[in-house]
This record gives structure tokens, C-alpha cells and sequence, in this order.
């Protein structure tokens, strides 16, 4: 009569390593790829929350501001560069009398975000994002 024997092989301990491995190699960096892309969402409503602020302050003063202060209680004066709500952009404002842009830029994991490196939005409308290397890029907006 043979004994038999209980547990796992080497073998086949080795199999299942490599088995998890593989799938955290695919895996890790699809689920960042999904965060990131999620997180834009924190760049667009921070930005459109702040262009509403600024045609606020044209109706009442006829003109825009490029200091958030106008726009926001409790930022210090002469600032033209905030954080998002969420954290996860840099926002500068760049305004004359008569026209407004606003930028967002990542900062932390979401600065790796090469297809949407920043995201525009102007006084007129317009919607606009560059990749990591400045090209135009449509997927953002």
C-alpha cells in the first residue's frame, strides 16, 4: 500500500505564481489606465464650475478676472493657480479684460496620463486638450 501524499508540488506552486503574475501584469496597468481616464472627470467639473464663476463676475463688473480670488472666497489675492476639487489637477487661469482660458494640468499618478496631459476651456466655448508631447488630443472632453 502506498502513502499518499497531501499538499502541493513545487511544480505546481510555481504554476500558480507565474499564473497571478501574468495576470497582474495585464491587469495593474489596465486598472490605472481606468482611473486616470475616470479622473478627468475631476478636471472638467472643476473646470466648468470655474467658467461659470467667471461669466458670473462679467455680469457684474463687465469684465474678467485672472485672479481666482474674485471667483473664490478664501484663495489669496493675485492667485491664477488653484488645485481641482478633487485634487488630481493643477488649474492656472490666464484672463484679459475680454476673454478667459482656463487650463488643467495633472499632478501626482494623473500627471502619467500621456493621452490627456492638459484640458482647456475658454472664454467662448471651446474645449481643448493636448497630449504628453503638446499634439492635440480629442478623447479628453
Amino acid at each position: 500500500m502506498k502513502k499518499q501524499s497531501k499538499g502541493f508540488t513545487l511544480i505546481e506552486l510555481m504554476v500558480v505564481v507565474a499564473i497571478i503574475g501574468l495576470l497582474a501584469a495585464i491587469a495593474i496597468p489596465s486598472y490605472k489606465d481606468s482611473t486616470r481616464r475616470a479622473n478627468r472627470a475631476d478636471a472638467q467639473i472643476t473646470l466648468s464650475r470655474l467658467a461659470t464663476l467667471q461669466e458670473r463676475y462679467f455680469f457684474r463688473t463687465n469684465q474678467y478676472t485672472g485672479d481666482f480670488n474674485d471667483l473664490i472666497s478664501g484663495v489669496a489675492d493675485n492667485t491664477t493657480s488653484i488645485t481641482s476639487d478633487e485634487g488630481y489637477y493643477t488649474i492656472a487661469l490666464t484672463a484679459t479684460a475680454s476673454s478667459w482660458s482656463l487650463t488643467a494640468t495633472g499632478t501626482g499618478d494623473q500627471a502619467n496620463d500621456t493621452e490627456c496631459a492638459t484640458l482647456t476651456l475658454t472664454n467662448l466655448g471651446a474645449k481643448t486638450s493636448t497630449d504628453s508631447n503638446n499634439a492635440a488630443s480629442t478623447e479628453c472632453w
